[in-house]
């Protein structure tokens, strides 16, 4: 046995509790993992069977996710918004690796890049949830990833306005996000293929106005990767992202 697994126990990335040798969640939170399954609908990314897009097209060509953001997954990534766990991080991002594995098996992108945070957002939470996601992919980069350079200057956020997401509809994601983000400058993007990460995907509209804004910088095309994605519109309210960090001992 490694002895840092004795000074420091591997725990759930979703619960925090104590994991046993050899598992990646623990036996209580396993079975609370939603898994979003094939057919997936081409404009959203969601298994058919959840659908709930109407078809809208959207300024991306493609999405995998691979769980839907409930349960246990919806538990890690809320310890990894709020809490800065590497363990969560480095269990989510080998998730997302096998689903860009799988989904883009064949392909390969120009880019990989993360929907932006605002500076003032960074210096209040200390990291970019997205960013942490994608530094531990590429640690071991999946098959299309292989070759990718990586980009965290292609999007740009201001700290001017913009609310907080996930306390908005569709139509209010969208307009904050046209409001604050711009195109990074002197990205040569003309004809390149663009992977662009986020943790959450929701209403689609913060990386569909994001997908909007490579486009017009010149990329040919921008696929999403995302580690969930929700199966109905968010109708979650402020206060219960309070509960939920106190619930799980943020």
């Amino acid at each position: 046995m490694d002895w840092t697994d004795l000074l420091f126990p591997k725990t759930c990335p979703c619960c925090g509790g104590e994991l046993p040798e050899g598992q990646d969640v623990c036996a209580d939170c396993a079975p609370k993992i939603r898994v979003n399954t094939s057919p997936y609908c081409p404009f959203c990314g969601v298994s058919l069977r959840s659908c709930h897009c109407a078809k809208n097209e959207r300024a991306y060509d493609r999405i995998v996710a691979p769980f839907f953001y409930e349960g246990a997954i919806r538990d890690a990534l809320l310890r990894l918004k709020f809490g800065k766990h590497e363990d969560v991080a480095r269990y989510l991002a080998s998730e997302l690796r096998e689903a860009i594995d799988a989904r883009y098996f064949g392909e390969s992108f120009d880019y990989l890049t993360v929907v932006p945070m605002s500076r003032a957002r960074y210096a209040s939470r200390g990291f970019n949830q997205a960013r942490t996601l994608a530094e531990f992919l590429m640690k071991d980069p999946p098959g299309p990833l292989q070759d990718t350079l990586v980009d965290y200057g292609l999007l740009k956020k201001s700290g001017r306005g913009g609310s907080m997401q996930h306390l908005l509809g569709a139509e209010g994601r969208r307009k904050n996000i046209r409001d604050t983000v711009t195109a990074g400058q002197d990205r040569p993007l003309e004809g390149k293929r663009v992977l662009l990460l986020d943790d959450i995907v929701t209403t689609g509209a913060t990386v569909g106005e994001c997908a909007a804004i490579l486009r017009l910088s010149g990329a040919s095309e921008v696929c999403v990767a995302a580690v969930a994605v929700t199966r109905f519109p968010e109708k979650i309210a402020g206060n219960t992202i309070q509960e939920e960090r106190k619930r799980l001992n943020f």
